[in-house]
């Protein structure tokens, strides 16, 4: 048992080391603080993990864990030295910008009180979410039909083969291989396969996204708002199931908002670490599922609408940011997609295989009506959101207030983006029947959950009446 810990820890604890210094060759001047930059670490950690693994795969070389960790605790060693000898050559400056998270006004007397008993509530209220996604995540087996058929399933053919086999062979073929890899990889650090243990990484997530939507908020406004935020995003009973069941879906909303963040915080602060590591992110997301794939059109028109108008950089700096940001983001997801080709997996019947082959016809245009109305009945009635789609809705009030507020302006857009991505996607292409047809009942939900927290994020920054957070060099 003692054992089964260990190298349970030990499993995460490797990508961890991996992601952390990197985080630290990326920021030397210690500018995201450090619970974010653990937080940070974990999925870029696991990012890295599933790249190599893919590499290994397409190299035909086995898969242990000493052939996948080995290289990572190298690289680990390796970014921590060169993160050392940048620290000593690039110091601060007057633009040096800090994630920090700021106490809220002085309060006194009995408001003072009912803010403290307020603050104590919602800690209460987040820690005990916190323990029920742990407990659940570990107490109940993979169990759901997904989590068997497309992950578990070739995460164990992964760890039995000690390989990675002909797309041909593995179902769901088309379909991104992060959390299939990581999964194997837990097993592979476990010496057997564990149907509980092997989803510790979805609570990790789970934490790891929460700190990172604390953090941030946090940044922007001050800790009661923060905590107030998570409280409001850990209402939703979607969110926490997902974050304690083996599906892709929480991945990907895990990468997917944390990309956006990341874009804001490089608007913010004009730190390439920022965007370089929105960039890795957004690459990571298109190897969780198709759909991060087409989600890298609207980071580009986030990116694009941040970068080529700015005053700040010259013409040469946006070309060197369009790199920046292109080359992890697309070049991760243009290497799966090469590898499927070679496979020749895309050239069998890619619009069956794939979800992706267009139907516009003038009836699927004539049931726009209808698309629409099934988003609004899962947003406001089915349940899985609490109230939050309705507070937002609501607090779109503040919107002529804050109009030249930036961070509110660019999450905005992303929510609009998304939403136009997906009613496209029901519009022009098969998946109509799963968006707003017969099949709708989970799929809509899911899709959803990609950008969800991106709404709690806007009705915090949206309802906030305190003053901005100031620019500058201050102390974490």
């Amino acid at each position: 048992m003692i054992m089964t810990g260990l190298n349970l820890i030990l499993s995460l604890l490797i990508p961890f080391s991996a992601g952390y210094t990197l985080l630290g060759f990326l920021f030397p001047n210690r500018c995201i603080g450090l619970f974010l930059k653990i937080a940070l670490a974990f999925g870029l950690g696991l990012g890295l993990l599933s790249i190599w693994m893919l590499v290994l795969g397409i190299c035909q070389l086995p898969f242990n864990s000493f052939v996948i960790g080995s290289p990572l605790i190298i690289t680990a060693a390796l970014f921590y030295f060169l993160g050392l000898r940048r620290k000593k050559v690039v110091q601060p400056t007057a633009t040096s910008f800090i994630i920090q998270t700021r106490d809220s006004n002085q309060l006194h007397g009995s408001k003072r009180i009912l803010h403290i008993v307020m603050m104590i509530g919602l800690i209460v209220y987040i820690a005990l979410n916190i323990f029920y996604v742990f407990w659940r995540a570990t107490a109940i087996p993979i169990a759901t039909w997904d989590a068997i058929a497309t992950v578990a399933f070739k995460a164990k053919v992964f760890y039995y083969e000690q390989s990675l086999p002909s797309l041909d062979h593995l179902p769901h073929k088309t379909y991104p291989l992060f959390v299939p890899f990581v999964q194997s990889w837990i097993a592979f650090n476990l010496g057997y396969w564990d149907n509980f243990l092997i989803k510790i990484i979805f609570p990790c997530a789970f934490l790891s996204y929460l700190i990172a939507h604390y953090k941030f908020l946090g940044h922007y406004t001050n800790r009661t708002s923060a905590l107030l935020g998570s409280a409001i995003l850990l209402s939703s009973n979607l969110f926490i199931y997902h974050a304690t069941i083996s599906y892709r879906d929480f991945f990907l909303m895990y990468f997917n908002c944390i990309t956006v963040m990341l874009l804001v915080l490089w608007n913010n602060s004009k730190v390439n670490g920022f965007l370089i590591l929105a960039g890795l992110f957004a690459g990571f997301a298109t190897f969780t599922k198709l759909e991060g794939t087409a989600f890298l059109g609207v980071y580009f028109i986030i990116f694009s609408m941040i970068n080529f108008p700015s005053k700040t950089f010259s013409i040469k700096e946006k070309l060197v940011n369009t790199m920046k940001f292109c080359i992890p983001s697309f070049g991760i997801s243009f290497t799966f997609h090469i590898y499927k080709v070679w496979n020749k997996v895309l050239l069998e019947g890619p619009g069956i295989v794939d979800k992706t082959r267009i139907d516009l016809t003038w009836e699927k245009i004539s049931l726009i009506p209808q698309i629409l109305t099934s988003f609004l009945r899962n947003l406001l009635l089915s349940g899985n959101w609490n109230i939050i789609w309705l507070l937002a809705l609501l607090s779109s009030i503040h919107l002529v207030k804050k109009r030249k507020n930036a961070e509110i302006r660019l999450i905005l857009l992303s929510l609009i983006l998304f939403f136009g991505l997906y009613i496209g996607v029901a519009v022009l292409t098969i998946n109509y029947v799963w968006i707003a047809g017969a099949k709708s009942s989970t799929t809509l939900s899911r899709l959803i959950l990609h950008f969800f927290p991106l709404s709690v994020l806007l009705i915090i920054l949206l309802n906030y009446s305190g003053s901005p957070q100031k620019r500058g060099n201050t102390s974490p």
